[in-house]
């Protein structure tokens, strides 16, 4: 029976459960009748709820809401930890897939950097940024000793900004960020950018919200500039639905999920014609290029 019970998860899911018959027994149970649509007990549920939250540095910050670079944060860096729930968030492929997003991101933006900086002076707009860890690494790894390319990380979180301040101390390129607080939407630079940066941002709001913001950023850019934006796909929601199921459960985190051509209609309601795109190595994010049409 325990084994029917568990059928149709993947390894990571499996080994969670596998961890909690001996840690607790009734959260397992609980999570699995939930997550299929069963009734549940609400004390169970607040049990459960409360131990996620007392046990995981990923949970717990998820659940703060305004902690999502936190989260993405420590998918990016991929400390070994002690607590089963947060080897989960690291295990699976929904976890694994943000750390690819990252990848895919900072080899794309080199890309286009390059193909920018014949021109001249290049200056990147990362909105919603968080610490702005893809821009950090890119100049870090290509340009430290370039002066004409830089860039501005706008972010409403604090935290997160002095945090990428430290990071790009730490990687030598601090010279070349800065790092503005408050909405990108209400953001007036002294100069428009070349490029545009929104990964993130896009993946639970309705396409005509996405169309407004994108809206909003292509009077931001040089003529000729670009935008990157990503947003998750389908895919994540069929390969690993627990993984969804857990992260709506404990923070109601409900993604819109939009494919390629969402996303290429999105970009032309906007006002941009479509570059090209590009996924993550599990397919799970799909992020455009586009510039603004003429």
């Amino acid at each position: 029976m325990e084994k029917d019970k568990e059928s149709n998860f993947d390894e990571a899911s499996l080994q969670l459960f596998k961890d909690l018959e001996e840690k607790n027994k009734r959260i397992k149970d609980f999570l699995i009748d939930n997550y299929r649509g069963l009734p549940s007990d609400p004390q169970v549920e607040e049990e459960a709820h409360e131990y996620f939250i007392n046990n995981s540095v990923f949970f717990s910050a998820m659940a703060a809401q305004n902690a999502s670079s936190m989260v993405t944060e420590f998918l990016y860096e991929r400390l070994p930890s002690q607590s089963i729930l947060d080897s989960y968030a690291l295990k699976s492929k929904a976890g694994s897939a943000i750390k690819a997003r990252l990848d895919a991101v900072e080899d794309e933006l080199h890309k286009v950097i390059e193909e920018y900086s014949p021109k001249g002076e290049v200056l990147i707009g990362n909105f919603g940024s968080g610490p702005g860890r893809d821009v950090v690494d890119v100049l870090s790894k290509y340009y430290q000793n370039f002066s004409n390319i830089r860039a501005i990380n706008v972010d409403r979180d604090v935290t997160a900004l002095k945090r990428g301040k430290r990071i790009a101390s730490i990687k030598k390129v601090d010279h070349l960020i800065d790092f503005v607080e408050g909405s990108f939407l209400k953001y007036e630079p002294e100069k428009k950018f070349d490029i545009v940066i929104l990964v993130g941002i896009l993946c639970a709001l309705q396409s005509e919200v996405c169309v407004n913001i994108l809206q909003t950023a292509r009077g931001l850019l040089k003529e000729g500039g670009c935008i990157i934006a990503s947003n998750v796909t389908d895919k994540m929601k069929e390969e690993d639905p627990f993984a969804c199921y857990i992260m709506n459960w404990v923070a109601n985190w409900d993604f819109v999920y939009k494919n390629e051509e969402k996303l290429k209609k999105i970009f032309d309601q906007a006002g941009y014609l479509w570059k090209k795109g590009f996924t993550d190595s599990y397919g799970f994010h799909f992020m455009g290029i586009g510039t603004p049409k003429p």
